[in-house]
């Protein structure tokens, strides 16, 4: 199949080798050389509209959807059949997307979630919202970058199940940074604290992807911090006004963050901001 990749960050990458790999013929656009990913056998453009040409199927994975909206108008002109967002977006901007393109180009919101370790690996969890008919076109496709593939519901619904997970994800790196925390200041080797956590009821994969960054304060970034404020935005508008008090905390501490510059950092860096305002 003819498939293009708009960026090539930390998912879009491994969601381009992997589908080559897989023996589609892949193009991406980004920003700068990706000798990885040409390696592959991804074709990388630095114009977006010469990765553009001829594709029958777009992923976007930049990082919201008005870094998609300059590329669309090629994106209709070229006769691109199915365009899957997997970005984290609003689901109601990703629903009025679809309705914009309805008739031209088919839209899924395939939102992923297990980090650059599961995308490399080819096993993340890919939350969809689509139509079941583009769905199960788009579902053999999808099974090459996720292990898990499920339909949520209409357009929107995976963006609203990406939004859920976050939640999670976000609640539990701040539960993880504060024991942390706790346990170095009683002077315990942290690691061994998130080892035996990793191994009883607080186990997660979460805290198996962050523990040696928690225990070192290793900051480099795999998942940015910043990204959090808008994640956990579309979850609060998602909520439709309900007070949901551990999504409010958790909002407040990834937005304080970021405007304290530290949001380029990897999400765990909430471990030195919660050090910070104590």
């Amino acid at each position: 199949m003819k498939v293009c990749v708009l960026g090539l960050g930390n998912m879009g990458l491994p969601v381009a080798v992997n589908l080559a790999r897989a023996g589609h013929d892949v193009t991406a656009a980004s920003t700068r050389a990706v000798p990885a990913a040409e390696e592959a056998g991804v074709r990388v453009f630095l114009d977006a509209d010469a990765a553009l040409a001829d594709r029958e199927v777009v992923f976007c994975l930049l990082p919201d959807l008005p870094y998609l909206e300059p590329m669309l108008p090629t994106i209709v002109a070229g006769g691109v059949r199915d365009l899957i967002v997997m970005s984290t977006v609003s689901p109601t901007r990703v629903r009025e997307l679809a309705g914009r393109l309805a008739g031209r180009v088919a839209v899924m919101d395939a939102c992923m979630s297990g980090g650059v370790a599961k995308a490399s690996d080819g096993t993340m969890s890919i939350m969809c919202g689509a139509d079941p008919a583009t769905f199960e076109r788009l579902r053999p496709l999808l099974a090459t970058i996720g292990g898990t593939v499920e339909l949520m519901g209409g357009v929107g619904a995976g963006a609203v199940a990406k939004a859920c997970n976050q939640m999670v994800v976000a609640g539990t790196l701040v539960a993880l940074a504060e024991a942390t925390l706790v346990a170095k200041e009683n002077g315990l080797d942290a690691r061994r604290v998130l080892e035996v956590l990793g191994s009883g009821l607080a186990a997660s994969e979460l805290l198996d992807q962050k523990a040696d960054k928690l225990a070192d304060e290793d900051f480099s970034p795999s998942g940015p911090a910043k990204f959090l404020v808008k994640d956990l935005t579309f979850a609060t508008d998602s909520a439709g006004g309900r007070e949901l008090p551990s999504l409010a905390v958790s909002l407040e501490l990834f937005r304080g963050l970021t405007d304290a510059g530290l949001g380029d950092l990897d999400n765990t860096v909430v471990l030195e901001y919660l050090r910070r305002i104590s």
